[in-house]
């Protein structure tokens, strides 16, 4: 074990090692290595990094910088190679990824993980333990996320010490519901789009209704989803009374996902029953 420690380099991926990192990817789950794929063919490969021996890829890891956030990160495909598994492989591909965003100035990274099961066993038990053994903390979890006994869980980890006291001004924007769509990866889970508009005019109302959340509400039922998961910033303080008179419940928030002090809340609404 020793010897394949040290042997082994991380180093920035290539296009060309995609086939070997999509291999990697399907050999756990296909429907990763298909997301995966069309993923590295739309935003490329920059931020991914391969474990390799050699000329051999034995595993991948990398981020994504989060839109419209404060040196915020997503922990991207973080797969090993099942022959290699239980070699401490993974843990120095991860430590190598972290220590980068942190000389980047990162300030906080947040990673997806299913409770999929496979024969009775967690297919992801072993990834949660290694992400926790890093200082990966729980914050959200929403259940039957990606199908009905599925759920998703989200860790986020601090790269950079964050003020414990510092605190958003509240905002009252204009906010409406421009679609909706089926999130990517799940199995009847929808979100609502929505955009921030400069006024509402003199007579305007301030933020979405509980008819507007209800409208949203029968589209998805016709679509025939099952779930709806929305997310706002903290400091909207207009959203909780409309989302609670329709039935949303609040799931949890990711601590200064957009800058330190403003957090990202979690809804989730069951249309079966309320979840």
């Amino acid at each position: 074990m020793t010897d394949l420690l040290e042997s082994t380099q991380v180093r920035a991926m290539y296009m060309s090692d995609t086939a070997s990192v999509i291999e990697i990817i399907s050999d756990h789950d296909d429907d990763d290595g298909e997301a995966a794929e069309a993923e590295f063919q739309d935003e490329g490969v920059e931020g991914h990094f391969v474990l390799v021996d050699g000329d051999d890829v034995l595993g991948i890891s990398g981020y994504r910088e989060i839109e419209n956030c404060d040196a915020t990160y997503y922990l991207s495909w973080t797969y090993l190679d099942e022959d290699y598994q239980g070699k401490g492989l993974g843990k120095k591909l991860l430590a190598d990824v972290l220590d980068r965003l942190r000389k980047q100035d990162a300030r906080k990274i947040f990673v997806k993980v299913s409770d999929y099961e496979e024969d009775g066993k967690n297919v992801y038990a072993a990834a949660l333990s290694m992400y926790k053994s890093f200082g990966f903390e729980v914050e959200v979890v929403g259940q039957d996320f990606y199908d009905d006994g599925e759920s998703q869980t989200i860790l986020g980890l601090e790269l950079t010490p964050q003020s414990e006291d510092l605190s958003v001004a509240d905002e009252k924007p204009v906010i409406r519901f421009n679609g909706l769509f089926e999130i990517a990866e799940t199995d009847g889970a929808y979100t609502f789009a929505w955009i921030v508009e400069k006024s509402a005019g003199f007579f305007g109302k301030r933020s979405f209704t509980p008819e507007d959340l209800e409208l949203g509400i029968s589209s998805v039922k016709e679509q025939g989803g099952r779930k709806i998961f929305l997310t706002f910033p903290s400091n909207l303080v207009l959203i909780h009374r409309p989302l609670q008179a329709v039935g949303f419940k609040y799931v949890g928030q990711l601590k200064d996902y957009y800058e330190e002090g403003l957090h990202e809340l979690h809804f989730s609404h069951d249309l079966e029953g309320i979840g």
